[in-house]
């Protein structure tokens, strides 16, 4: 894969692993019919937090689409 050379190591580091995690999801999906590809994405994407920085993000969605209004 060539990248662009205006990147950084770490971004470029970045970019590889996330490619790696997409193949990866395709491989899982495919074993899988229907099963969406960009969840199983978002899944190992997930993983790969930590149990704080998953609820963070938890409580951010929760109050950006009002899912917990009453």
């Amino acid at each position: 894969m060539s990248l662009p050379a205006t990147l950084t190591k770490e971004e470029q580091a970045w970019v590889l692993k996330d490619e790696e995690r997409w193949q990866r999801a395709h491989r899982i999906a495919s074993l899988h019919p229907g099963t969406d590809v960009g969840g199983v994405y978002r899944v190992l994407r997930n993983l790969e937090k930590t149990p704080t920085e998953r609820l963070r993000a938890a409580l951010h969605h929760g109050r950006l689409f009002g899912l917990n209004r009453r």
